[in-house]
């Protein structure tokens, strides 16, 4: 059996062809034209490709607008979303045969570089989404996040039933575990997907180090005691993991939105520069 296309495979690669048609025509008709002045972005071949580029950016960011709005009609947003990869990715080719490869430190050059790191974002974003999700079926393993938050709960109230009637050193092993256990955090403690300091796991550390001698039923309730930590940690570790995950899913998006919009003022200055002073 095929498995479902996804959207870079949208209408067996449709904007692909698409993209490297376009490309295609676009170098024959620079290798082509030899105007007088030479090949630039002023010349009527570098008009003509740089408002095919302009065109293309601005209907880019149009997808934006695009796949939020679930009551409009057209193409499917599979198919918006394959063009954008494989058009986004073409325009890295065919703004330097708009220019005529002229580049330099002005805002026509920024303009490229700014567009040049949304495309390398698209494209990271691109690789996050193909194999992230992934991995975070696997560390959920069909259990929702709500419902590991719910099992930590259930936990810790095990816990506090287990340590009831043991030594003090055992209760507060036990409140270190729940009250200096945290998830999340700031963003970059959610990448990292650990927390070095986290309650629960120095609380086991020093549950299994006790020196305290017990016996009977009170060595019943210690092993007890570590067995419902030592799972607690196993699942703040796959919580962790899946914001982590969650967190890649999300940091793209920091460098390609902020980016994108800086592209399309660059661009429209570019625009309003080109036919200002020429």
């Amino acid at each position: 059996m095929i498995g479902p296309r996804t959207f870079l495979e949208h209408e067996n690669y449709r904007y692909l062809k698409i993209a490297i048609g376009l490309l295609i025509a676009s170098l024959a008709l620079y290798i082509l034209d030899d105007p007088p002045g030479g090949r630039s972005g002023s010349s009527w071949t570098g008009y003509g490709l740089g408002t095919i580029a302009a065109g293309i950016i601005f209907w880019l960011m149009w997808l934006g607008l695009r796949k939020r709005d679930y009551t409009s009609t057209g193409a499917p947003l599979k198919g918006w979303v394959s063009a954008h990869v494989y058009l986004g990715t073409s325009l890295i080719f065919l703004v330097p045969l708009h220019s005529g490869f002229e580049f330099g430190m002005n805002i026509h050059t920024l303009a490229y570089a700014l567009m040049c790191v949304v495309v390398f974002s698209g494209i990271l974003g691109v690789g996050f989404y193909a194999l992230v999700p992934i991995s975070m079926t696997r560390n959920r393993n069909n259990i929702t996040l709500d419902a590991m938050l719910e099992r930590i709960a259930e936990i810790d109230s095990e816990c506090r039933t287990a340590a009831d009637g043991m030594p003090d050193y055992y209760a507060q092993a036990v409140m270190a575990s729940i009250e200096q256990t945290r998830i999340g955090g700031a963003f970059r403690s959610q990448l990292s997907g650990n927390d070095p300091g986290c309650g629960t796991t120095r609380a086991l550390r020093s549950l299994r180090t006790s020196e305290i001698d017990l016996d009977g039923d009170a060595k019943e309730q210690e092993r007890k005691l570590v067995e419902l930590i030592a799972r607690k940690e196993l699942i703040l570790k796959q919580i962790r993991r899946d914001i982590r995950y969650k967190g890649l899913l999300d940091l793209w998006l920091i460098v390609h939105v902020p980016f994108a919009f800086a592209t399309c003022a660059a661009l429209i200055t570019h625009i309003f520069v080109v036919f200002w002073y020429h």
